[in-house]
């Protein structure tokens, strides 16, 4: 049996439109709403493979994280299968990850900077080329394989191409850099395009049983929110960034498929939840699971909330020493909110959470997908049943209080590379 698990980083619900997704979807259980657990790579891809929410696998951080979790390649393996990863970017193998693996393979062999590929990134096709040859050499074997694709996650270097980068102002932001962006949209779909003929090459050259496709988070797009700014929870211009650093819908929705015998042919509209990929999985392998967050989905019997948070390296005061690191590196985000979400089919309740909880934003996704009308003072009595059952689900969290280590000059490049900082 070969179970494939491919993750592509930054994926957004409303490009999950190549001929390869659409056959998938016709032919399994597909599920337009997946709300990721966080907004960027690490600790989204730990509750992925753990089915835990980052509050219980510990993993908050982007870089040099560790987890104590049980991960699926781990269930997996106990079971008698192969288990081998495959990623084309820099965050996974900085953590303990691959350890849970047989083998885990981080493909480096392109330098593209003018393109946002620095030399950490592989792209798709190298990626399938490896698991094609992996599993050949395991045929007739129960193998899992992870895929992680790194394509789609373009930074504002790609935008500005053989240009020079905008300068930073007095206050550290990038200095009128409208005139600097444009191609990322474009970018983006031409990426997503290759990614999704990669996969489709995979599964024509393979017999796959199980197909699980998914994203770890999604990305914004010019339109959006004040597309390249971010604000804080007073209205202030901190940054310009494009991920990771906000909870709206474009950042932790994405689409998720299950493809294969075990899995009925329907398309499902109510939310799902990143975690409970491993509990549906392993239902459908008749595989006793670790007690987790999430619920196997193969019941029909969806979740009521969903959980997401942003410590985007705790870029604030309260949360780590980001006035050290900015008088070092002069990137300026110290202000950044720390961020937390609960989510239903109908609300969302977006809190800060800089030391403490703040509600800050609640929005009727149901009849504003956009996210465009905040109702925190129209609708109190909703913010604050969405508020006490977050502050119960996080209890003495202690994420909010946190001091992380200072990262080194060759992260914060690599970081900048990948486009964090």
């Amino acid at each position: 049996m070969n179970i494939v698990l491919a993750s592509v980083d930054c994926l957004r619900h409303d490009t999950f439109d190549h001929r390869f997704y659409e056959r998938l979807k016709s032919s399994g259980s597909y599920y337009d709403t997946c709300i990721t657990q966080a907004a960027f790579t690490s600790p989204s891809h730990t509750s992925m493979l753990s089915g835990l929410n980052p509050f219980n696998h510990g993993v908050r951080w982007l870089i040099d994280y560790e987890t104590d979790a049980t991960l699926l390649p781990e269930i997996l393996s106990e079971e008698g299968f192969n288990t081998v990863g495959f990623t084309g970017g820099y965050p996974l193998p900085t953590g303990n990850i691959p350890d849970t693996f047989d083998e885990f393979h981080h493909i480096t062999p392109m330098e593209d900077r003018m393109e946002g590929r620095g030399n950490e990134f592989g792209p798709a096709n190298l990626l399938v080329n490896r698991a094609v040859n992996w599993l050949d050499d395991h045929e007739g074997e129960d193998n899992f394989v992870f895929i992680h694709s790194f394509d789609l996650h373009l930074t504002l270097r790609s935008e500005f191409g053989k240009r020079d980068e905008p300068e930073f102002d007095e206050n550290n932001v990038y200095e009128n850099v409208e005139q600097y962006i444009g191609r990322y949209q474009r970018r983006y779909r031409e990426e997503a395009e290759f990614v999704a003929r990669q996969l489709e090459n995979l599964h024509q050259l393979i017999d796959i049983d199980i197909s699980v496709v998914t994203g770890d988070h999604g990305s914004k797009m010019p339109g959006e929110h004040g597309y390249p700014w971010v604000y804080d929870s007073e209205g202030n211009r901190v940054g310009s960034q494009v991920r990771g650093v906000e909870l709206y819908e474009n950042i932790i929705r994405v689409p998720l498929i299950f493809n294969g015998d075990h899995f009925p042919d329907e398309t499902v509209h109510e939310q799902v939840r990143s975690i409970d990929i491993v509990p549906t999985l392993l239902d459908a392998l008749d595989i006793d699971a670790p007690e987790t967050d999430g619920k196997t989905l193969l019941s029909g019997d969806h979740p009521e909330f969903a959980y997401s948070e942003t410590y985007h390296g705790q870029l604030t005061k309260e949360n780590k020493l980001t006035h050290k690191m900015n008088e070092q590196y002069d990137f300026g985000w110290n202000d950044l909110d720390s961020l937390v979400c609960l989510r239903s089919n109908e609300w969302k309740l977006i809190c800060t959470a800089n030391g403490k909880l703040e509600p800050v934003e609640l929005y009727h996704i149901a009849q504003d997908p956009g996210e465009g009308r905040n109702l925190l003072k129209d609708e109190p009595e909703i913010a604050k049943e969405f508020f006490d059952d977050l502050q119960s689900m996080l209890g003495d969290d202690e994420q909010m209080y946190v001091t992380a280590d200072q990262v080194t000059q060759a992260t914060k490049d690599r970081l900048e590379d990948l486009g964090y900082l």
